[in-house]
């Protein structure tokens, strides 16, 4: 199986990189884009991060381990789910890295997410990432 597909999607945001920041690590606001779900962590390196939620009348938990934290700046966790039909084991846990950038008078943010099994599931990934970022914009510019 062919585990190199990557999704990265980019937004410019009008608002600062610690209001992104905030965003990103805030479990109440992170639950807006990341369609309900809840996010239990310390948000430090090495620990771990759950997802709990429901989707389609199913509940799930995913889960992965916190692998970088520079505020402001770069945020990086694995992640796995059992949706992708896998099994629980580190070759199959994605990468998910939220890159903050600021400019002049926006801040870029980047997520891209990596080790993505199949071309199929790289689409799906980037139509949510898409959702998720324009979620995030219209969060922290309100």
């Amino acid at each position: 199986m062919n585990r190199q597909f990557i999704s990265k999607s980019s937004i410019e945001i009008t608002t600062s990189s610690s209001r992104i920041w905030e965003a990103l690590i805030r479990p109440e606001i992170a639950k807006e884009y990341f369609f309900g779900a809840e996010i239990l962590t310390e948000w430090k390196k090495g620990s771990p991060i759950t997802f709990k939620g429901e989707f389609n009348g199913n509940k799930y938990e995913e889960k992965g381990i916190i692998l970088n934290v520079e505020p402001n700046s770069q945020l990086q966790y694995s992640h796995w789910s059992h949706f992708d039909g896998l099994p629980d084991e580190p070759e199959n846990y994605r990468t998910w890295t939220f890159d903050i950038t600021e400019k002049k008078e926006t801040t870029l943010l980047t997520i891209s997410e990596d080790n993505i099994p199949t071309e199929k599931q790289k689409n799906r990934s980037d139509e949510f990432w898409k959702e998720a970022l324009l979620k995030i914009k219209k969060i922290v510019e309100k």
